[in-house]
């Protein structure tokens, strides 16, 4: 054997020892609990791979008066959004970065009557959160979200009264996830 196929070798096993030996990706399922209580639904699916996390997910929510902020009315959305999530301490693990965007249906209806309207708009952000481990590959999961509207956040008048939004939103919550092995 030459010092060049010894050379070739000797790469191609180190190469293939390091490929064998390479975490696989991972797959995980999250729900928000907190969507769920006010009579909405949340379900994420995500692919981590070493650092990074991408997700899938769909959600809606009753959005309470005390945050939309408008006398009279009630609101509620329902979505799809992706997500793209870095762990600079540890792979899947503790501290997380990341941006998002979503698609979210809007519906806007007058309390005491028959009016209502629905919206559609999209939106981006940023996130912050982290990760924390429990028993069984569950996770706990706490991050808050600052995003703004780039489509769908206009006034909605209904019944002479308007149903007023702001562009930025700041959402603070909290997943339960499983991590499958």
């Amino acid at each position: 054997m030459t010092n060049h196929s010894l050379l070739a070798t000797t790469a191609l096993l180190v190469a293939m020892t390091a490929s064998a030996a390479a975490e696989p990706p991972g797959v995980d399922v999250e729900v928000d609990p907190i969507a769920y209580a006010l009579d909405g639904y949340s379900l994420h699916v995500g692919v981590t791979h070493d650092r990074w996390r991408f997700d899938l997910g769909a959600f809606a929510i009753g959005v309470p008066e005390a945050v939309h902020g408008n006398d009279g009315f009630s609101a509620s959305f329902d979505g799809i959004g992706a997500k793209v999530q870095y762990f600079p301490l540890a792979p899947a693990r503790r501290l997380f970065v990341g941006v998002g965007a979503d698609m979210a249906r809007l519906l806007v209806e007058r309390d005491g009557s028959q009016l209502a309207e629905r919206t559609t708009g999209v939106s981006a952000g940023v996130h912050v959160g982290w990760r924390i481990g429990l028993p069984y590959d569950l996770y706990l999961t706490p991050w808050v979200s600052v995003g703004y509207a780039l489509t769908g956040a206009d006034p909605i008048t209904l019944g002479g009264a308007t149903f007023e939004q702001s562009p930025w939103t700041i959402f603070p919550t909290v997943h339960l996830g499983y991590t499958f092995r």
